[in-house]
């Protein structure tokens, strides 16, 4: 969707939940420190950072932003808090290869584990 499209709901309509809005530009990576990062640009600019937990996994898992079937070695356990409450926590498997996993992974999933994790 086009930036100024979401910029006109957004004025015209300025309480808008993201949920209902046009799917803007996602950007998926891992920063220095390892952690994933999925961030959707706006207005509204949302952003997830999901911290990496230590360990590796033992067995294949499926990667929840791009469903492959991968070995465990591959995959890594991330965590983040629940709309912003410190004490409720998500936890997925993701690919330790963002750059692999992101052009695999539907934009339109990625945008459902961000807004799961700012929104619920």
């Amino acid at each position: 969707m086009d930036h100024e499209e979401r910029e006109m709901i957004l004025e015209i309509f300025p309480g808008t939940p993201p949920e209902l809005l046009p799917i803007g530009e996602i950007l998926y990576y891992r920063d220095e420190e390892g952690r994933v990062i999925i961030q959707e640009k706006g207005p509204p600019e949302l952003r997830l950072t999901l911290e990496p937990l230590p360990g590796t996994l033992g067995s294949p898992q499926v990667c929840e932003a791009c469903h492959r079937h991968l070995s465990g070695s591959a995959l890594g356990f991330f965590r983040h808090p629940v709309g912003g409450r410190e004490t409720h926590l998500r936890y997925l498997v993701l690919c330790l290869d963002t750059g692999s996993c992101a052009s695999h992974a539907e934009p339109e999933r990625l945008r459902e584990i961000l807004l799961r994790g700012i929104l619920t």
